[in-house]
């Protein structure tokens, strides 16, 4: 065989060319893998020596990933190369498919580890990485885009924070390149650089899934490291690169604030709201009994409140300007709590249509409810409403909006400093018996049970023993008390006891 520097050019060549989106079958199937591959001294033996020692793996590229670290022989990997390859150049009913994903995701694959076999594997970055540069093109099937509709879009961003950027429409020139619509260099904080930096270097330092699709556009990028040696990488315009719970795609758009980017996914993922921000107002005009002055027949009550839910900070504030010098601040800053609640709104349908009053509804002369709604989505959509804080003056989906932040906020309560049950509790002396009073479902009347588990409190729903036949039944706890043996008040031997505190089967089980 050739020496190694033969095979590992050999390897880069026919990846890059299976990474290549735009290519066609024909040229991967023609003669010159065959040619390059007899260069190299690689036997066409049909798969055969392959086969005999990893089975399925010679034509199955989910069962090449599981024993592709185990591949050591770089000629026999040669020979399953091309004779993969005499498969679909000879035999295959339709050549085409080795376009196929699970086609060419095996050659790149089994491509890859001869690389790694023959020096290191020029498709995982090493190094410190010093610059990303990323040309997506949203060129897919469908109908022709217009002149000045933009289809490609070029980013390069360095380590120091520069960043250059150029996009292109579909007007050309007479070269027939894509002709260039607007430019932008700038300059982003050096700790957004370091994150895209990290972020990419610690993705593509390791091994990935390429995802390709013949119907949707491309992207083709290079990651340059300290010492000037570039990786090129190249995959469709669906690709959902995630590292920690980060999306590159979206590290990129938010650090660049430049939301309209393709980047890896052409940008197709459903738009989220990132902040919601309510205003309501409020004027009423009230007649005293005894008149303020001789030219004031009205006392005027302005009140304002306001309610912004802003994700990038996970928080909620509710603030009610109640009159002169009385304000009232809520303050809810709950991790991932808040993203999450904007996170189920659809931000394209949200506050969507407004049925409107009729001409003829009436108007109150001495009072007026209205209301302002801006919303602000992750691409940087701003959406804003204004009308009268009523049914047919709000959204139709308002209702279910507000519920939902309302029960998002009544979950956290009031605390404990102002709740009886904590500051009116009784600690229980090491004698003492607990008694709950506990209510049937559907009932009023409280009944005793004893309690053996100090740790169930009110509000808890618990498992007893009902009826004559001691039939299990869930009850709520009303009341907890702790009593001396002398002083309980229904005789212990005629009081039943508490089983356990409900699981959430049991709760499903009776759909409470």
């Amino acid at each position: 065989m050739s020496d190694w520097k033969q095979v590992h050019d050999f390897a880069e060549k026919w990846i890059d060319k299976f990474r290549n989106q735009t290519i066609s079958y024909t040229e991967l199937v023609d003669h010159y893998m065959a040619d390059d591959c007899e260069a190299l001294g690689f036997q066409m033996d049909c798969g055969h020596a392959f086969t005999e020692k990893y089975g399925s793996a010679a034509s199955n590229y989910e069962a090449l990933d599981k024993i592709i670290d185990d591949v050591t022989d770089m000629e026999l990997l040669g020979s399953a190369i091309y004779s993969r390859w005499r498969y679909f150049n000879h035999w295959a009913y339709d050549a085409a498919s080795i376009l196929a994903f699970e086609n060419r995701s095996w050659f790149i694959l089994a491509l890859s580890r001869l690389a790694m076999l023959s020096g290191e594997n020029p498709f995982i970055f090493t190094g410190e990485l010093q610059k990303i540069c990323i040309v997506s093109n949203c060129l897919g099937y469908g109908p022709c885009p217009e002149p000045d509709d933009e289809v490609e879009q070029h980013i390069t961003i360095n380590a120091a924070g520069m960043v250059w950027f150029s996009s292109y429409v579909f007007g050309k020139h007479r070269d027939g390149r894509y002709e260039r619509s607007r430019t932008k260099n700038f300059r982003i904080e050096q700790s957004e650089a370091d994150k895209i930096m990290s972020a990419f270097a610690a993705y593509f330092g390791n091994e990935y899934i390429e995802v390709f699709a013949t119907d949707i556009g491309n992207w083709e990028m290079e990651l340059t490291n300290a010492e000037g040696k570039t990786y090129k990488f190249r995959g469709s315009m669906c690709a959902e690169f995630e590292i920690e719970g980060t999306d590159l795609s979206d590290l990129v758009r938010r650090s660049l604030n430049m939301p309209e980017l393709y980047v890896f996914d052409g940008n197709s993922k459903a738009d989220t709201v990132n902040r919601i921000e309510i205003f309501y107002h409020r004027i009423t005009k009230i007649k005293p009994k005894v008149p303020i002055s001789e030219n004031v027949e009205y006392a005027t009550w302005d009140y304002t409140e306001s309610l912004i839910i802003d994700g990038c900070s996970d928080s909620i504030e509710h603030i009610q300007n109640i009159g002169t010098g009385c304000s009232v601040t809520r303050k809810y800053k709950v991790e991932d709590g808040v993203r999450g609640l904007l996170e189920d709104l659809d931000a394209a349908a949200l506050f969507g249509h407004i049925e409107g009053n009729p001409a003829d509804v009436y108007e109150d002369p001495n009072e007026s409810r209205d209301y302002t709604i801006k919303v602000y989505t992750e691409t940087g959509v701003e959406k804003m409403i204004q009308g009268s804080y009523d049914k047919k003056g709000l959204p139709d989906d308002w209702a279910d909006f507000i519920e939902a932040v309302f029960e998002f906020m009544r979950f956290y309560g009031w605390g404990e400093i102002v709740n009886p049950s904590v500051y009116g509790r009784v600690r229980r002396c090491n004698n003492d018996i607990i008694y709950c009073s506990v209510v049937f479902e559907e009932g009023y009347k409280r009944y005793y049970y004893i309690a053996d588990d100090d740790s169930i409190e009110v509000d808890d729903f618990v498992l007893v023993p009902a009826g004559k036949d001691n039939h299990e039944a869930i009850v709520l706890v009303v009341e907890k008390e702790y009593f001396t043996e002398d002083k309980v008040p229904l005789p212990l031997e005629k009081t039943k006891h508490i089983i356990r505190k409900c699981t959430e089967e049991d709760l499903d089980r009776l759909d409470i």
